[in-house]
Parts: structure tokens; sequence; C-alpha cells
């Protein structure tokens, strides 16, 4: 009886999620923003890495990019850790 909604009908998470597929359409979402970004940055274009220079593709470069990002905050996330085991004080604090 706790378990019924003023309706009359079961009030269960997993018959709500069912209405609407949620995940799919998220998923499609993001695929379809995948494509887009594919399509809008395939212009060539020139990049010095400081010893050599490059003509690669815009969405290379933009990819190029974010791993370097994700590298950095990995290891900068590393380097905290480290300094909370050994006790010394965070740049935080």
């Amino acid at each position: 009886m706790g378990d019924a909604a003023p309706s009359g009908k079961p009030d269960h998470p997993a018959s709500r999620e069912k209405d609407v597929p949620w995940r799919l359409i998220t998923f499609g979402a993001l695929a379809l923003y995948a494509v887009l970004i594919v399509l809008f940055n395939r212009k060539q274009v020139e990049v010095s890495f400081v010893f050599f220079s490059a003509e690669i593709s815009l969405l290379v470069l933009i990819l190029l990019c974010v791993g370097i990002g994700f590298a950095a905050g990995y290891l900068f996330d590393e380097l905290q850790a480290r300094r909370r085991r050994s006790g010394r004080p965070s740049a935080e604090k």
C-alpha cells in the first residue's frame, strides 16, 4: 500500500525510466555533436612544436590539446596526493 502512487499505479523508479530512453537520447546527441566537431574542424593548420613544424588537421590539434590537459590534470592530482601522504602542506592551504 505504501508503494502505490495517488493514481493507484505502482510508483517504481524503474517504470519511469522505461518511459523515455534518456540514455539513448543522450548517446545520440553526443554522437551527433562528435560528428559535427569532425565536420567543422577538417581544415589543415600549420603548428609549430618548438623544434619542428607540421601541418595537421585542426581536429587532431584539438584532441592533442585535450590529451595534454588530461595528462597535466592527472599528474597534478598525483602530485597533490603524494604531498598529502607525506604530510607536506599543499599550495591550496
